[in-house]
């Protein structure tokens, strides 16, 4: 039979079951009783001619079948959330953004601003560059800013392109008397210098190396927040975007130099859920708006 001509209601069960795991979530956020839900769940299973679920502990585990009729469901779903379930306008708002750890110094401030004004919980996860579009589409996420190209695009889901930066090379009073003449540094010339290595990814994810460049990476830790001693103390370069660099409120005594090649052009975007909440709606364009300045 075809998934999408069943009654409705009971495919909001099918839906929010695969996602929570749990009868007594899924009865909440429908409004109706944990039995309404065990009995959605029975007719499914006689419709269907097929078990669905197993119980394992207090969670309801989808077959295979059953996550096959999800990934139908999800762009629906995804897409008309609000109309479809309703918004429990007492129970706390949650935004959960996926960011690269890069933008911190960019957004952090705004965010502790915005969660006080919307009277909401953000949580702010490292981006890993791989797609998102399952957590996107069952809500446990509600943006990505991304680099690279490991998204998948859908219907349902928004994909604006944020704007492109360059990359540039950071160093400190160490290794200031070696390139205090150069304008800019070619991307092969990378290779010439030991580096320090920040990023949250493998280094064999790095856009940069991808590209078959052989960096020396003599010291590795992801977190940009080290950046500056780091350079300081040592005769290192790390690669950042820009836009890192001019949010940093510790620049003293780091210096940049462009990487001239194309190569070392990033692009930044978005990807949300249409339909979404107001509240939700205003708070990803002024996430946008803060961006853009630094993304020409």
């Amino acid at each position: 039979m075809n998934i999408l001509q069943m009654d409705m209601n009971l495919l909001k069960v099918l839906y929010l079951l695969t996602c929570t795991g749990s009868s007594q979530k899924t009865a909440d956020k429908l409004g109706i009783s944990t039995s309404a839900v065990s009995h959605a769940l029975a007719r499914l299973r006689e419709v269907l001619d097929e078990p669905l679920f197993r119980r394992e502990g207090h969670r309801q585990v989808p077959t295979l079948f059953a996550l096959s009729l999800k990934e139908k469901l999800a762009p629906l779903f995804s897409s008309l959330d609000g109309e479809l379930f309703g918004h429990v306008q007492d129970v706390p708002r949650n935004f959960t953004l996926v960011a690269p750890p890069a933008l911190h110094p960019i957004l952090l401030p705004l965010l502790a601003q915005k969660s006080t004004l919307v009277n909401a919980d953000i949580r702010c996860q490292n981006f890993e560059r791989r797609s998102w579009r399952n957590e996107l589409l069952e809500g446990s996420i509600d943006m990505v800013i991304a680099v690279g190209d490991h998204q998948q695009r859908t219907s349902t889901l928004c994909y604006e392109l944020i704007g492109s930066t360059r990359l540039v090379a950071v160093f400190g009073p160490p290794l200031q008397p070696v390139l205090q003449h150069k304008s800019g540094l070619a991307f092969s010339e990378l290779a010439d210098y030991a580096h320090y290595y920040c990023h949250p990814w493998p280094q064999a994810e790095n856009e940069l190396d991808r590209q078959g460049l052989q960096r020396r990476i003599q010291l590795s830790c992801a977190d940009y927040a080290q950046l500056p001693p780091v350079l300081r103390a040592a005769q290192l370069m790390a690669v950042v975007p820009q836009p890192w660099f001019s949010a940093q409120p510790d620049k003293q005594g780091l210096f940049t130099l462009p990487i001239l090649d194309n190569l070392a052009i990033g692009h930044l975007f978005s990807h949300y859920r249409q339909g979404e909440l107001e509240w939700k709606k205003r708070l990803i364009s002024t996430l946008h708006t803060q961006l853009r300045p630094y993304y020409q």
